[in-house]
């Protein structure tokens, strides 16, 4: 039996046309530069790190965005809508409906956020885990290492993790308490 499965893979791959090769042949491959290997290609996504809302604490999730992620790209994602699958798994926003980025820049390592005044219409807890979300946001990409923030052109003061106003940027370490563990 051994002996006629041996003659029908044979036949099999001469039938085939499969020629048999007593010496190595090199084959051409048409390979990326290696310059150009990191850089995305339109259409590509990138894993990115926003929060979200679990009973009263910020939990991290990861999201497949557009790439490179601008902050942009990145702010649209966070005040959208929450995603079915986070939905089931108990997530959501404090962020108003309704919020928009009207600029994004960066000054040294503080990210100027104005948004229009959408964002105003959360007070108390919910407010503290809206700024939160976006400031823990922004301080996981790299070089933002603190948020400022504007109501539609002119300077706010935020709520920091204990409810104290901050009329400064305000870091990750002001909302490390919310963090869920």
């Amino acid at each position: 039996m051994r002996r006629l499965m041996t003659v029908f893979l044979a036949t099999v791959v001469v039938g085939c046309g499969i020629p048999f090769e007593t010496v190595p042949e090199a084959v051409d491959v048409d390979f990326v530069a290696a310059a150009d290997a990191g850089d995305p290609i339109p259409g590509d996504l990138a894993a990115v790190s926003i929060y979200l809302v679990r009973n009263d604490s910020l939990v991290s999730v990861t999201r497949d965005l557009s790439a490179p992620p601008t902050l942009e790209i990145v702010f649209e994602s966070l005040l959208g809508s929450v995603t079915q699958p986070e939905q089931r798994a108990g997530l959501r926003t404090a962020i108003p409906r309704g919020t928009e980025t009207l600029s994004i820049d960066v000054d040294d390592a503080t990210l100027l956020l104005d948004l229009n005044r959408e964002f105003a219409a959360v007070g108390g807890e919910e407010e503290i885990l809206a700024v939160a979300q976006i400031v823990m946001t922004a301080t996981s990409f790299d070089g933002i290492e603190s948020v400022a923030f504007q109501l539609e052109g002119v300077p706010t003061d935020v709520p920091v993790a204990n409810g104290a106003l901050s009329v400064d940027p305000v870091g990750a370490d002001d909302y490390g308490a919310l963090i869920a563990p």
